[in-house]
């Protein structure tokens, strides 16, 4: 009696052949590997393991997977990247119209915790009062990517 191939589903073959699983359906769209769907899954022939394709991937993503640097440079990033929580600008001239974070969010379609994100992250622009209060710059209803929010 012949022996039965065994199949592997895309994550399984993926673990085994120590390459990602976007990277095997990469090479199943390429047509590199052979594979069948079966229920919704595609399912690879154990034997494609020793796919060229297959070996060349896996020494693509390996060396990479090895780079402990670049992921310790990735956590050094934020804590050098402290900006401030958000760009105070100086105090506006009395005819300069403000909104509370409450007016603004209920002329735009914005929430008002959306607008308070906005004007940390300076998508917005504002000044705090000494209390910790917002006021939100009116000129930011003509900015282009805030006036499409504007409620009509």
């Amino acid at each position: 009696m012949a022996k039965k191939s065994e199949l592997l589903t895309s994550s399984e073959f993926s673990s085994k052949a120590g390459i990602s699983a976007s990277a095997v359906s990469e090479l199943i769209r390429d047509g590199k590997i052979k594979a069948v769907k079966k229920s919704g899954k595609w399912m690879i022939d154990a034997g494609q393991l020793k796919a060229k394709a297959v070996t060349k991937a896996s020494k693509k993503t390996k060396p990479s997977a090895r780079k402990k640097p670049a992921k310790s440079a990735l956590k050094k990033t934020p804590a050098k990247a402290k900006k401030p929580s958000a760009p105070k600008t100086e105090k506006p001239a009395v005819s300069q119209k403000t909104f509370t974070i409450a007016e603004f969010a209920t002329m735009t379609y914005l929430t008002e915790k959306g607008v308070a994100e906005w004007l940390k992250t300076g998508l917005l622009t504002g000044q705090q009062d000494d209390n910790g209060v917002w006021q939100v710059d009116a000129s930011n209803l003509e900015v282009p990517n805030v006036r499409r929010l504007v409620r009509e």
